[in-house]
């Protein structure tokens, strides 16, 4: 017989994933309804208006699979255990999905989402929820971050809350390693006994976003929306407060940074892209991670496969980093990142010598194309996070 967790990690992600698979056509129809609509756009790769209001969808699936009951013969008892802190989660996550669907429809400014966001964050830390301590490489020692425990907590979540909203840009993206992310802190939890809050929550939301996918991978028939992308960043952002870094293992508290790299570089690299070319940050363009491989020459499936299988392949990595020793730990990490860079640097080789090989042919007495006029051949979606202006999911 499985155990209690093991009952309610199951049973959570059942309930959510049917709850999903059921909600998100109500979602459907509610985002024609209202006109939450992503329009067509030179910009973007759909010929057809598709809703953006799935976000809701993924958001009350959640809520059900962290309600359902416990476990077997538990009918009366939610999967959930509740205190302060998941108090504070569910105000919080609340007050983020109202703001990305407010976004979803009105297009609110970059300023006004980020303080929102770290309102939000500021909630959890009331209802007591923060990064008290981190261990450090030497076994048995941990720091005690003293004043920097506020501020770190609220930059640790909202920086992950809108890391997921920069890989929403092709169908099934965002969900699908939300997926992988999830499964893979869950595992790390049940290893290190860590939080079972956690684990459901995880669970919950790895089983929203299975049942959205239904929905979501290409060609899409609605989008998550800044409400959903937001959502599940800060669902990842605060279970992995409550689980991985509450570890006194160092090399489990690395879990979440490798668990999530794929968006954490992207999100790094796209700042970092705009700050030296003196371009705003919350400006889109088209050259993250995702359009990169559309630039390649790969399909939108394709492409959305290879990042699925990069982010297993990292989940993998992450799990087995647990299992050996903090130094070793550090030393995967360090590697695994540089080997990171060095793949993103040599695929921008690639695609500028494509572009340069293709510019004389470019150059005809033809209308303006969407190339000449500044957008990607290979049109993919711009995305909508607390730094960037509110361009569409696709």
């Amino acid at each position: 017989m499985f155990s209690l967790l093991t009952q309610k990690i199951i049973i959570s992600f059942v309930f959510s994933a049917i709850a999903s698979v059921l909600l998100t056509p109500v979602a459907i129809k509610l985002s024609e309804h209202f006109k939450v609509l992503d329009k067509p756009s030179p910009r973007k790769i759909h010929s057809e208006p598709r809703g953006r209001l799935g976000g809701l969808a993924i958001y009350f699936a959640f809520l059900i699979g962290i309600l359902a009951p416990a476990g077997l013969g538990l009918p009366l008892q939610t999967s959930i255990s509740f205190d302060m802190s998941i108090a504070g989660f569910l105000l919080s996550s609340l007050i983020i999905v109202v703001l990305g669907v407010f976004d979803d429809k009105y297009d609110l400014t970059p300023r006004f989402k980020f303080f929102v966001q770290i309102l939000a964050a500021t909630i959890l830390v009331t209802f007591g929820l923060k990064i008290e301590m981190i261990s450090g490489i030497n076994p048995g020692t941990r720091f005690d971050l003293g004043i920097l425990k506020i501020p770190a907590t609220i930059f640790w979540v909202v920086a992950i809350t809108n890391m997921i909203n920069f890989i929403d840009g092709l169908d099934g993206l965002a969900a699908g390693i939300t997926v992988i992310a999830s499964l893979t802190l869950i595992v790390i939890n049940y290893m290190d006994k860590l939080s079972i809050n956690s684990c459901v929550m995880l669970a919950s939301t790895a089983g929203a976003c299975v049942g959205f996918l239904k929905y979501n991978f290409h060609p899409a028939r609605i989008f998550m929306g800044d409400g959903g992308a937001t959502f599940l960043g800060f669902t990842l952002g605060v279970t992995s407060v409550m689980g991985a870094f509450k570890s006194a293992t160092f090399a489990i508290v690395l879990v979440p940074f490798l668990a999530l790299l794929i968006p954490i570089f992207d999100m790094i690299y796209a700042i970092l892209r705009r700050i030296t070319r003196e371009i705003p940050p919350h400006i889109a363009d088209k050259e993250h991670l995702h359009h990169q491989f559309l630039e390649l020459g790969l399909s939108h499936k394709q492409a959305v496969i290879v990042l699925y299988i990069i982010a297993l392949s990292l989940s993998f990595f992450s799990i087995g980093m647990a299992k050996i020793n903090n130094i070793k730990a550090m030393f995967l990490l360090l590697l695994i990142c540089l080997l990171f860079i060095i793949g993103m640097i040599r695929m921008r080789h690639i695609i500028n010598a494509k572009r340069n090989a293709a510019a004389p042919e470019a150059v005809t007495d033809k209308p303006e194309t969407a190339e000449s006029a500044g957008v990607s051949p290979n049109p993919g979606s711009a995305e909508r996070s607390a730094g960037e202006k509110n361009a569409g999911d696709k």
